[in-house]
């Protein structure tokens, strides 16, 4: 099957949001770590080889630990890291986007979750 590759910011928004923080892979070359996203099928199957956390836990935990409502993850992969790329929508109506490990459920950077910017 093919796997869509992450949106050409994502890497750097991926860096942005602490992935690199979470590996020694990922954080000796975070600009230039490849990233790829999975297909719901390839998903299961990953998950299922890998032992990651199911998607619909990811997105209640990212909802709770960030207060807002939850709207889709995507799994994909940086290098040897396996994460969760969440997109959740704050009450205040702005859209925020995280990135979650996808083994162990921590938030790559609980603190600085990134807003999408205002539509003009």
């Amino acid at each position: 099957m093919e796997r869509n590759a992450l949106h050409p910011g994502a890497p750097a928004r991926a860096a942005m949001l602490g992935v690199a923080a979470m590996g020694p892979a990922s954080a000796q070359a975070p600009a230039t770590t490849k990233g790829v996203c999975f297909a719901t099928s390839e998903t299961r199957e990953e998950i299922k080889a890998h032992h990651l956390v199911e998607p619909f836990v990811a997105l209640k935990s990212a909802a709770a630990m960030v207060k807002a409502e939850a709207l889709s993850a995507k799994l994909c992969r940086l290098g040897d890291e396996f994460v969760y790329e969440i997109a959740l929508l704050h009450t205040n109506g702005r859209l925020v986007h995280v990135v979650m490990n996808a083994v162990t459920g921590k938030l790559a950077n609980p603190r600085a979750p990134r807003e999408a910017p205002p539509r003009t």
